[in-house]
């Protein structure tokens, strides 16, 4: 009779529990369910430079102030890096600043936050008030969510 209970605790509490603790390790370990796998890090670059070179704007220093400025964008992630090939790294040392959301469960473990950031060195191309070509190069941090989507703090 006590082996029937066990049998019965088990399958209806036990099971589950190890489902979905095996679903929220997937999770907090940066695993995509919708792709069921794990972005490479060429995926992750890629997607945070589409972030910031589809903008419409960015924020560069001139003349000692903060402006928003219209910027020439590039063709393609391929074109920037061949440019700029020492300009991204992930997880870099002493981290990415980038502020964690306010959670009753830590959002890692839910796949809303990967626990990796990117940071990114982006040459912003524009045209200065002469119409002249000029370059400003702006550090940024980006957070990714598990299946790729930059994770916008406002």
């Amino acid at each position: 009779m006590k082996r029937t209970y066990f049998l019965a605790n088990f399958l209806l509490i036990g099971f589950p529990l190890t489902i979905l603790s095996i679903y929220f390790s997937l999770n907090y370990s940066g695993f995509c369910f919708a792709k069921m796998r794990y972005l490479s890090d060429y995926e992750k670059l890629k997607l945070a430079f589409d972030s910031l070179n589809s903008a419409e704007k960015l924020r560069i220093k001139i003349a000692g102030k903060m402006q928003y400025r219209e910027f020439i964008k590039y063709k393609s992630f391929d074109e920037y890096i061949k440019e700029n090939p020492d300009c991204c790294t992930i997880n870099p040392p002493g981290g990415v600043e980038v502020p964690i959301p306010d959670s009753f469960l830590n959002p890692r473990i839910l796949g809303l936050d990967s626990g990796e950031g990117i940071r990114i060195k982006f040459k912003m191309r524009y045209l200065d008030e002469n119409s002249l070509p000029t370059s400003q190069e702006i550090t940024t941090g980006i957070a990714l969510q598990n299946c790729g989507k930059v994770i916008v703090f406002d």
